[in-house]
């Protein structure tokens, strides 16, 4: 999503912070209650939102401007349940925000940003 020039996917995606996947898995191995499939996400957005959220936040970097015209993959509006992690006592999943937050941290700390 940054950088000059190219365009950025047509597509929804569900995010999710890399601490909240490690909370989730050690819960799910350590956990009897544990069972089937344990969803580690629950927001989902499409890749212009996260531009703009980025792009309002982040004003100084360079953002891909246009969207794809090709169907990459799913862009219909949906959402997923990721409340099994609560009921296994994990904490709330972090927001978007709180991802990207922490993602222009990590990047901006080792010398990519």
């Amino acid at each position: 999503v940054l950088g000059v020039g190219g365009e950025y996917p047509n597509t929804r995606v569900g995010f999710v912070h890399i601490e909240d996947v490690v909370v989730c898995h050690v819960l799910a191995m350590e956990e009897s209650r544990a069972s089937g499939r344990i969803i580690c996400s629950n927001q989902v957005a499409h890749w212009s939102e996260i531009i703009q959220m980025l792009r309002n936040k982040y004003p100084s970097y360079p953002y891909l401007n246009r969207c794809s015209s090709s169907k990459e993959g799913d862009d219909f509006v949906h959402r997923m349940d990721g409340s099994k992690n609560a009921g296994l006592g994990a904490p709330p999943l972090k927001s978007l925000a709180q991802m990207f937050d922490d993602c222009i941290a990590s990047f901006q700390e080792r010398g990519f940003l």
